[in-house]
């Protein structure tokens, strides 16, 4: 999985120095590899959870994401796209004022030095800031900041600074960020010199955008009064940025675009280490998103704790059109692989009841997707009609209920699920029956068969998002073979 740093930056005012075009292009040492530094903060927009954007750096820096005026703003559960180098990015729509707050728990983010590192789609379709004129990538309240401003000419250029020793200074860069186009940017200071970079969304052509002199100490929100410690990216602080703590509670400058990648060091990275940073997460062949189905038709293994059929499949993304894949399924904490081969999808039993993790790579980069899985017997079902048990061992948890009386029906509810399946018996006595879905009739579903099966899936239905479904299966008394069972449900979330 590729790792992507962001530099942080606000914009309050420009000091800005020209620098030479030899100056501007210097050379990448190559090999360079970060010794010590770790970040503070590595958002990781894959693995989302509701509002909660996690932090993989190890410093539990996870962001809440928010929407909304301050004082009414509310929960935002992120949307996310696949970005030009086929890795999950966050959407952020400037006009519902989306952003991402994260608490300077124990002071974690207080920071003498930084750096700031991020990869970014903008897009300068809206004006989210008509008064003071940037798109803001992340600002820390009366400390530091890092944002493309619009006032500049030409606009959308960088911009980044912080507060020493009471005062405002910042740097701003030279080149263009160009609409739509996926970009790196990065902001730092080493207790001399504040910088910007720009490289290509690739992680090439890293190039030093602007440099210039300051000396002091970044304040911290601590000494200002009124200003709470939070970062927020994506977004100017949601209350007030002044030193002296009169600015107004409010949020602005809101983030319009794609963002890939967000990294925070305390230290600052030489450009040599940024290359190494930012190349180091060029991502290598990946497939494209991975989906979970379960399989009609299938059967369930034997046993208390049964196996169940998935078809998992993915697009090819970026993987060669000879690529062999390598499914992988982490469970308990233990990665196994349970697949190669060439196919853009596999077939696998995993156990029933429990969450499992779904990775596919091609030798490169890797696709993953999660969900948990929820098995319930008949009796989870209310019924109508004529109904009799029935007790055998190849039942699932060795008993079944079934009918032969027209209309009869059984209805079962989940309260939040992305699939249901109705697992049931097959023989020359079963026919066909009815299945409507949230109140409406979705499929007409035949079990007769010339053998005796148990345990299977006659059928599932599918759902872009979890929530809550009913089915409800009615009997068709098909004329010599009119009996249906119930043997359990399946659902996925």
């Amino acid at each position: 999985m590729r790792r992507i740093i962001i530099t942080l930056v606000a914009a309050c005012m420009w000091v800005g120095t020209s620098l030479s075009a030899a100056e501007l292009q210097l050379p990448v040492t190559e090999g360079a590899l970060l010794a010590t530094a770790t970040p503070i903060i590595d958002l990781d927009f894959l693995n989302i959870s509701g509002s909660t954007v996690p932090d993989r750096s190890g410093n539990a820096n996870d962001g809440e994401a928010k929407q909304g005026d301050v004082g009414v703003e509310t929960s935002w559960t992120p949307s996310t796209a696949i970005d030009a180098q086929g890795n999950t990015a966050v959407v952020f729509d400037g006009t519902q004022m989306e952003r991402i707050e994260i608490p300077n728990r124990s002071g974690s983010l207080d920071v003498n030095q930084y750096s700031i590192l991020v990869q970014f789609t903008l897009d300068e379709s809206v004006d989210t800031d008509p008064l003071h004129q940037r798109f803001e990538l992340m600002e820390k309240a009366g400390s530091f900041w890092f944002n493309v401003r619009e006032d500049t000419s030409p606009k959308y250029l960088l911009r980044t600074g912080a507060y020493f020793n009471g005062t405002a200074r910042s740097v701003t860069g030279t080149r263009v960020i160009q609409n739509g186009t996926l970009t790196w940017a990065i902001a730092t200071y080493d207790g001399a010199l504040l910088k910007t970079f720009i490289a290509d969304g690739d992680g090439r052509n890293l190039v030093l955008d602007n440099s210039r002199a300051q000396t002091g100490t970044v304040a911290t929100s601590l000494a200002i009064t009124g200003v709470d410690e939070t970062l927020v990216v994506g977004a100017k602080h949601r209350k007030g940025h002044w030193v002296d703590g009169t600015g107004a509670e409010i949020a602005e400058g809101f983030f319009n675009g794609t963002m890939s990648r967000f990294i925070v060091y305390n230290t600052a990275l030489t450009q040599s280490e940024i290359s190494a940073v930012i190349s180091s997460s060029i991502p290598s062949a990946k497939p494209g998103p991975v989906q979970v189905h379960f399989i009609q038709k299938s059967l369930m293994s034997s046993g208390a704790n049964p196996l169940v059929p998935y078809r998992i499949s993915w697009t090819q993304g970026t993987c060669p059109g000879d690529s062999t894949y390598n499914v992988t399924v982490t469970g308990d904490g233990i990665p196994t692989v349970v697949h190669s081969g060439n196919a853009l999808s596999a077939r696998i039993n995993l156990v029933v009841g429990a969450t499992h993790v779904i990775a596919v790579d091609c030798g490169g980069g890797t696709s993953t997707t999660n969900f948990t899985s929820t098995e319930y017997q008949e009796g989870a079902a209310s019924y109508t009609g004529t109904w009799r048990n029935s007790s055998f061992a190849a039942a699932w948890g060795g008993a079944a209920k079934y009918t032969t009386a027209a209309s009869a029906s059984a209805t079962f509810h989940c309260s939040l699920c992305r699939a249901l399946a109705w697992v049931t018996a097959e023989d020359s006595a079963h026919g066909s029956a009815r299945l409507y879905v949230d109140g409406v009739l979705k499929a007409t579903v035949n079990t007769q068969s010339s053998a005796t099966l148990d345990r299977v899936i006659a059928y599932k239905f599918e759902w872009a998002t979890a929530g809550p479904h009913t089915l409800k299966i009615v009997n068709s008394a098909t004329s010599g073979h009119a009996r249906i069972s119930v043997d359990g449900f399946l659902t996925r979330r």
